[in-house]
């Protein structure tokens, strides 16, 4: 949205407001009903943006994992590090976003002089 847009939006808020002020029987409107519309535009907007930042391409593989890829039977695969089932990503992905896995791997650090 360019900054003229933008103005133009500021200015039709504006100008809104100040007309649901002078009128007594628009109390409802400015209210209840524009504050739970804004709240459900807002609700909208973050879900639509995560949604549109999850199908956005990736151009290359950050591997972030530490765990044994499944790979042959007699070969232990981490689950959880490096899933290979639906259910495993999302398990991973729920223990990411609540706990900060990878936040807490590699915290010992050495300096080279």
């Amino acid at each position: 949205m360019g900054a003229l847009a933008a103005f133009i939006a500021v200015i039709i808020l504006v100008l809104i407001a100040l007309a649901g002020a002078g009128a007594a029987n628009l109390h409802f409107l400015f209210a209840v009903i524009i504050p739970y519309l804004a709240f459900a535009t807002f609700v909208i907007g973050v879900i639509y943006r995560v949604v549109k930042w999850g199908r956005s391409p990736v151009p290359f593989r950050i591997p972030t994992t530490a765990g044994q890829q499944k790979s042959l039977s007699w070969i232990k695969d981490s689950k959880l590090d490096n899933p290979s089932t639906t259910l495993g990503v999302i398990g991973r992905m729920g223990l990411e976003a609540l706990l900060f896995r990878s936040l807490f791997r590699n915290t010992s650090s050495k300096l080279y002089i």
